[in-house]
């Protein structure tokens, strides 16, 4: 596989520029995966596959395409390489268009665990046995309706026109949980997953707990009168929000169609003080870590809010030639095949000085929310929130009293995230690419009954 690999490098690039285009770049995904998945019934399945999939951007003056697919061997990206070069002399000039990156380099940042790479599926299989058959030991109103085990070993590879040579391998594990809760006509459920670089920090024992307490805690949900509440949002929501309604309005390309609040608020103060934004894809044993972006434009640490204030917008190489400023290594493909355009690697909120149950007993009026869904129908261009509520507690007087599920979250994100008195927990969770604490929203909206 590595000497595909090398193959695909070196042939593409050379072809490409046989056929007459001023520039070429090759990038490639190969995927090592196993999976396995579980409902109540037991273990039903485990699928492993191998895959290699490749992009090639050509440049032929202004004219810019990207095309691509799977490949299993060096020449079929001749197919590709070709059908590539006849379609970009088709297209209208890009007027922005400046060049391919000039300059790659990579930080080391991904990582591999050879327990990840290298599944021993026996084991696994009893991980996952364990999930299944785990939450009604936790609790006998609760059982588990499904679970999956995503095991990754991949490699990234690019290469330009202009001659460097790019190479990465990672692992990626994932582990998710859904637990139901039923007593006496009532359910509730809640999902919670792992998903990191490496198990290291992997525990059955906590992710199956933290779901069966949070589906049985949340048990006989109602509504709440509309109104104004107090809110605390655990890092799975703050999560959620964050990637729905900030990281879009960070990306350049988005600022530069006029499709987000913040175009020209670099340097103004846009949430509360308290609140500090960081992108980094350098940081250790996260999934959005990797040395180079899928550019092959090296990664780093940026503030994108300090202290409440704007300070920087995620870029790729296209973004960046626009606003005369360097790519900041985001450079993001869905697929291979795709353009690239900016989005986060790592979001990291730094944490803050409270801990849950102060900012419970503190709560006159709210809600604790543990999970939404319907997240995606929020609005990133002018920043309206709209959530609804699955799984949350009524808190009155610093107690907790009853749950709550069915309501909805609204309002303008740059106003409830710019209230005084919000507050952050001074311990942080790892979801995925995002290390996030609870945070404390004095004022926001519900509608419920």
């Amino acid at each position: 596989m590595d000497e595909l690999i090398d193959e695909l490098m070196e042939r593409g690039v050379k072809l490409a520029l046989k056929y007459g285009v001023d520039e070429a770049e090759i990038y490639g995904f190969r995927e090592t995966s196993t999976t396995f998945k579980g409902t109540y019934r037991g273990v039903e399945d485990v699928v492993s596959g191998d895959k290699v999939v490749i992009g090639v951007r050509v440049v032929t003056g202004r004219k810019v395409i990207t095309q691509g697919g799977m490949v299993s061997k060096a020449e079929d990206v001749d197919v590709i390489l070709e059908r590539a070069t006849k379609m970009v002399r088709t297209l209208p000039d890009d007027p922005n268009w400046v060049s391919l990156p000039k300059k790659l380099g990579t930080s080391n940042s991904a990582v591999v665990d050879g327990r990840v790479r290298d599944p021993d599926i026996n084991y696994f299989i009893e991980v996952l046995h364990y999930l299944i058959n785990g939450a009604s030991n936790v609790d006998r109103h609760a059982f588990t309706s499904d679970a999956t085990i995503r095991l990754s070993y991949y490699e990234r590879f690019i290469t330009n026109t202009y001659g460097e040579k790019l190479r990465e391998c990672g692992t990626k594990a994932l582990v998710s949980v859904s637990v139901k809760a039923v007593d006496s006509g009532g359910e509730s459920g809640y999902n919670e997953y792992y998903y990191s670089p490496t198990l290291n920090r992997f525990n059955p024992d906590q992710l199956i707990i933290k779901a069966v307490e949070t589906a049985v805690k949340t048990l006989h949900g109602r509504r709440v009168e509309t109104g104004t509440y107090e809110i605390i949002l655990t890092p799975k929501v703050f999560t959620s929000l964050i990637e729905s309604l900030i990281i879009p309005a960070l990306c350049a390309d988005q600022v530069q169609r006029g499709r987000s609040k913040l175009k020209g608020c670099l340097g103004r103060q846009i949430f509360h003080e308290g609140l500090t934004i960081i992108d980094d894809g350098t940081y250790p044993e996260m999934v959005g870590s990797k040395g180079f972006d899928d550019e092959g434009v090296q990664t780093r640490r940026k503030y994108l809010v300090d202290k409440g204030v704007l300070k920087n917008y995620l870029y790729d190489n296209y973004t960046a030639n626009i606003d005369g400023r360097e790519s900041t290594g985001n450079a993001r493909r869905p697929t291979p095949y795709q353009s690239p355009s900016p989005w986060a690697s790592n979001i990291l909120v730094e944490a803050g000085t409270e801990d849950v149950i102060n900012l419970v007993s503190n709560v006159r009026r709210g809600l604790l929310v543990y999970d939404v869904i319907g997240m995606w129908l929020s609005n990133p261009v002018n920043g309206l929130l709209n959530a609804t509520v699955t799984n949350s507690v009524f808190i009155e007087g610093g107690v907790e009293k009853f749950s709550v599920k069915g309501v909805i979250i609204a309002g303008n994100i740059y106003e409830l995230l710019k209230h005084e008195g919000i507050a952050l927990t001074s311990k942080t969770e790892d979801y995925g690419a995002y290390k996030i604490p609870h945070i404390y929203i004095p004022k926001a909206l519900i509608a419920g009954t």
